[in-house]
């Protein structure tokens, strides 16, 4: 609702959803005079889902958590509520929480992220091990440290389904986290063998070719066994079934698939859906048709949705555009802009894509550096950000 308070305007926004867009958007509303923030996340805290595969290989998660009460602790017009939002009603302008609570706004934003998609193949969720938030990768890591352990006299098998960043990044680095956990527990080193399997023609797909080729070359270096233009039909435990023909591992992560969440197909009437699942939006990132109910993320359809960029981004966008709304001044037009592609391939190495420009090695991983620090810049001040980034790369008793 819009309360009138000695002649000013209140204008509530309820941001749903606690990753980069949603947690950046309320952060842009802190302390505006005329706004009352409600944030609803299904989390205490904010991950950075960039660099949780560093959790996965022994680095402290401190690295990636950072507590949204921490974020938002001198901010006056913010709420955190902890809940999950199941529905929306446009006309009374209300969102409903799985539990049956309701929130009721002048403006919405929905920032919900992404859910692991298995695509329907038979035995891959039961079967395989995921990174899609701390708890999942924590468990990954547990199961690398047992498999390590167990296997120290014999060869053992880690298959990595996905050549995308994040599978990419996590096997460049399984080999080195093995020689760690061997001379933690002072056990002979692992012979582990690292096998990366995708559908497409090459790995990092979303990138140049030129790109792809030096990412390729540092893993096959790194002793990485790479399967390309291989499809997923089945897994059971221990075994994947692939159009190629079946692999057996001691481990099997799942890193090839991702979807939008659930609510905005329960919700049709609000959301019209392209063929992936994402929200088709307007010019102004809008919900087509329905005004004042934003879309922003890995879930509008947009050009670069899916980069923690293009969240923050659009959370930038939209901010200014509902000040400038609430000031009854000029809307401006959403332009997609190309982010920076950084992408780690084993310790203290990157590949980065900067519109045509392409650099790796050390001078790569100093650019990840560089940009895990503006990430966490975005929602810490600068003292705590630096000691953020400076506990990043620490291993963390395991």
């Amino acid at each position: 609702m819009i309360i009138k308070m000695s002649g000013k305007k209140i204008t509530k926004i309820v941001v749903a959803g606690g990753g980069f867009g949603g947690v950046k958007t309320a952060l842009n509303f802190a302390n505006v005079p005329g706004f009352e923030v409600t944030l609803i996340s299904d989390n205490t805290h904010f991950e950075y889902h960039g660099a949780l595969y560093r959790s996965a290989v022994g680095h402290s998660p401190m690295e990636v958590v950072i507590p949204l009460k921490e974020i938002f602790a001198n901010c006056t017009n913010v709420e955190i509520i902890l809940d999950s939002v199941g529905y929306i009603d446009h006309s009374k302008k209300i969102i409903a929480s799985q539990t049956g609570q309701t929130y009721t706004y002048d403006i919405a934003v929905l920032a919900l992220g992404n859910i692991v998609n298995y695509f329907g193949i038979d035995g891959l969720e039961t079967h395989t091990q995921t990174m899609h938030d701390i708890p999942s990768t924590i468990r990954l890591r547990g199961k690398l440290v047992d498999i390590f352990k167990k296997t120290s006299n014999k060869p053992c098998r880690i298959a990595v389904i996905g050549a995308g960043a994040s599978g990419v990044e996590l096997a460049g680095e399984i080999s080195n986290f093995a020689t760690f956990i061997a001379k933690k527990y002072s056990i002979k080193p692992p012979q582990c063998k690292v096998i990366l399997v995708d559908g497409s023609s090459r790995v990092l797909p979303l990138l140049s070719e030129k790109a792809s080729r030096k990412a390729t070359k540092k893993l096959q270096d790194l002793g990485v066994e790479i399967h390309l233009n291989t499809r997923v039909e089945s897994c059971e435990e221990n075994s994947v079934y692939l159009s190629a023909g079946n692999l057996d591992a001691d481990l099997i992560v799942w890193t090839a698939g991702s979807k939008p969440s659930s609510f905005y197909s329960k919700n049709p009437d609000v959301f019209t859906l392209n063929r992936n699942g994402k929200v088709v939006v307007d010019n102004q990132l809008q919900s087509q048709g329905h005004k004042n109910i934003y879309v922003i993320g890995d879930n509008a359809d947009t050009k670069y949705s899916g980069m923690a960029q293009t969240a923050l981004s659009d959370a930038n966008f939209i901010s200014k555009n509902i000040i400038a709304q609430h000031k009854n001044g000029k809307l401006k037009n959403y332009t997609p802009k190309k982010p920076l592609y950084v992408v780690t391939v084993g310790p203290k190495w990157a590949v980065v894509e900067n519109g045509s420009r392409i650099r790796s090695g050390r001078a790569g991983w100093k650019t990840r550096r560089d940009a895990d620090l503006a990430i966490f810049r975005n929602f810490q001040p600068y003292k705590q950000a630096i000691k953020t980034w400076r506990q990043a790369y620490r291993m963390s008793k395991i």
